[in-house]
């Protein structure tokens, strides 16, 4: 019987990962290549030819990737149009009128994605309630779409004041601009897009949209046109930041949601490893080559938040898992600031040309060149089975900061490490203590190739009284992204007061959500059977411009079923904030209504153990290993991971070498290994 292959792909900054699963055998393949920068879909095609699969194998394709982040952050000349009401021109520019530092003076905030010669006025006006005040000039958007041809403009969006609440004269105008610019130029409404009360966010979160368009169409464009000509003719699933997976077709009507895709499916794989170890509320951290993100499971449901910024200026109000993304991995680069301080990024040295070690040309020391300094690190192992890492060249890397701060290697080693394991923590305690949430009541999934490296010492800094290594770390966000579900997302504004609200008024808005819901599901031939909707809705004082989002149990049909509403937000407000208003002095405002489309599929099995084997089998040597807990340099055993079998025990010092990654168990910390093969780890011993 011929293997049917469900195939996940994630391109990280570094390597390109891989996991596919046989619903024919219920076993899980595993690969990875070098990330292939620009041309990422060399690393795609590269990772299917070392795990020998074939096309005619694949059942699905599912792909995750930071395409459309790294592209708003590195602002790549995407020449980009707005169309806003006369007025109006401004919006972007003037933002909020905010900043993340407020005692930060030199601070300068990004430039938005579209410069304000590129901003255009037209004449028309839509109330707060979406009545037509000013007609719209039809002749000014025909002027504004000759400005914009003229000025080779690629892509354009189309934001009005209060459109959300009638996209009338949006549509109009999408249509003129269609009618009016060369064939090719991607046109986006923000009613269409976002119908979201917020003028800023909700025209932020188009033009991301339409800036988006031409580099998102055309890789997938290519990515599918290349599996073609290899072979593959089925449909290409794209991940997106909400934790949940859109054909090409509607990954293309909305670019800006595929943002934090490989991100996103680092969560999935992180709390689908915790509860398959019996772990429903844990903390995952997914630590690659470029960046470490972190996220909050709760009973088994990750945090979802409705606006994230790529950039400070840049929100996206689409419903996103709620992340924090700090600039922390394996390559992230080591150096010495004016005032004599050892510094630790957040500027990485990516996949090319990398750490020092890896040896293509840099002499940049990175944390992954401290690793080896320290011992961590096998020189003997090649990294992701590819990368001989060089011991010589990650000690001169360091010795250039270590004539500059007068310490010695070693001493440089462990600073690069300390402050990694200081900007991770406190990332930590702002996902979990700063959300309202003790993180002792929870477990630390480490993911990523670099996250088994700095797993226990966060925990114990934080309290986290275990650690859940999954059995293949590099690999989480691929596994994450196997799991995830098709799912859209949809909106509608509400905007009325607790009081104002008729009887049956709210449940009607949701009815026509389902609706919309309905014909979603129906365009991606979804079978009945694997339809799922999730309902919730935004509420806030009235007055506040920040909402919080509350999810539904079904119709809310009744006055109680409001009243009961209002009860849950409050309690929120009690534990978040400490406090509530009383009602006779703030009303509770609705202001969107929610519905999550979902094709809840069957998912793929994590498999078990049942081989048998000993410990001493998995004894592969010692080592000298630096640990602060021991004062310096200490004898650490080292063990292969291929060979741990479940039921096996074994206390730290210790180093667990695998394929994928390296775990470090530190003097004091345990490790048993469970059913699924994950290592789980009580950080203060058995």
């Amino acid at each position: 019987m011929g293997r049917k292959l469900h195939v996940t792909i994630d391109i990280g900054g570094t390597f390109t990962d891989l996991v596919a699963y046989d619903e024919a055998s219920e076993e899980l393949l595993l690969a990875k290549a070098p990330s292939t920068p620009p041309l990422f879909i060399d690393g795609v095609m590269a990772a299917l030819s070392t795990a020998g699969i074939e096309p005619q194998e694949i059942v699905h394709f599912r792909h995750g990737s930071t395409i459309a982040t790294n592209a708003i952050i590195e602002r790549r000349p995407v020449k980009t149009g707005l169309l806003t009401t006369r007025g109006m021109r401004d919006v972007l520019g003037a933002g909020r009128a905010n900043r993340p530092d407020l005692f930060n003076s030199n601070w300068d905030p990004s430039p938005p994605l579209v410069p304000r010669r590129h901003v255009l006025e037209a004449t028309e006006r839509v109330d707060y309630e979406g009545t037509v005040l000013t007609e719209l000039s039809e002749e000014d958007v025909r002027l504004a779409a000759r400005t914009f041809a003229a000025r080779g403009i690629e892509a354009v969006a189309v934001s009005y004041l209060n459109s959300f609440m009638n996209p009338e004269n949006e549509i109009r105008s999408r249509e003129i601009l269609q009618e009016e610019l060369p064939e090719g130029v991607h046109v986006y409404t923000s009613a269409e897009t976002l119908p979201e009360i917020r003028e800023f966010e909700r025209t932020s979160t188009v033009v991301a949209s339409a800036y988006l368009a031409p580099i998102v169409n055309s890789y997938l464009d290519a990515l599918v046109s290349r599996l073609k000509e290899w072979g593959y003719q089925g449909e290409v699933g794209v991940t997106h930041s909400g934790g949940g997976m859109l054909s090409t077709r509607a990954a293309r009507s909305v670019p800006a949601r595929i943002c934090q895709s490989g991100p996103a499916g680092g969560v999935v794989g992180g709390l689908v490893s915790g509860s398959a170890s019996g772990y429903d509320n844990v903390i995952t951290f997914d630590m690659g080559g470029t960046s470490a993100d972190l996220s909050l499971v709760v009973d088994g449901k990750p945090s979802l938040i409705s606006e994230w910024r790529v950039d400070w200026n840049i929100p996206i109000l689409f419903p996103a898992i709620d992340l924090v993304t700090i600039g922390a991995g394996g390559g992230t680069i080591a150096w010495v600031d004016d005032g004599g301080s050892l510094r630790c990024g957040p500027q990485s040295a990516g996949a090319d040309p990398g750490p020092a070690c890896f040896g293509k040309g840099s002499m940049l020391a990175t944390t992954t060149d401290a690793h080896l300094v320290l011992g961590r690190l096998s020189p003997e192992r090649p990294l992701g089975a590819s990368i001989k890492l060089q011991p010589d060249l990650a000690s001169k890397a360091l010795q250039v900061l270590g004539e500059k701060l007068d310490m010695s290697v070693m001493e440089v080693a462990h600073g690069i490490l300390r402050i990694a394991n200081t900007n991770m923590t406190m990332a930590t305690h702002l996902i979990s203590v700063q959300r309202g949430h003790d993180p002792r009541d929870f477990t630390l999934v480490a993911g990523g190739g670099a996250g088994p490296l700095h797993g226990v010492d966060i925990a114990r800094e934080l309290g986290i009284p275990r650690v859940v290594i999954p059995r293949s770390p590099g690999l989480t966000s691929a596994l994450g992204i196997l799991h995830v579900v098709v799912r859209n997302d949809f909106q509608r504004p509400v905007l009325k007061q607790r009081t104002q609200l008729a009887d049956g008024e709210l449940a009607q808005v949701f009815s026509q959500l389902v609706g919309t819901a309905t014909s979603w599901f129906d365009a991606e031939q979804i079978p009945e059977e694997q339809r799922r909707t999730d309902l919730s809705v935004d509420a806030r004082y009235y007055g506040q411009t920040s909402y919080m989002n509350l999810e539904l149990e079904g119709l809310p049909k009744s006055d109680g079923d409001v009243d009961r509403l209002v009860d849950r937000f409050e309690d929120r407000c009690r534990k978040e904030f400490g406090y509530v208003l009383p009602r006779d002095f703030a009303d509770v405002e609705f202001v969107n209504a929610r519905v999550a489309a979902i094709g809840a599929a069957g998912r793929a099995k994590l498999p078990t153990d049942t081989t048998s084997g000993t410990l001493k089998d998995a004894r592969i040597g010692e080592r000298q290993v630096y640990f602060e807990e021991a004062g310096g340099t200490t004898s650490a055993t080292i063990y292969e991971r291929e060979r741990l079998r479940s039921g096996m025990e074994f206390a730290g010092p210790a180093i667990v070498e695998q394929l994928d990654s390296t775990i470090v168990l530190p003097p004091g910390a345990h490790a048993r290994v469970d059913d699924y093969l994950h290592l789980v780890i009580d950080v203060l011993g058995a």
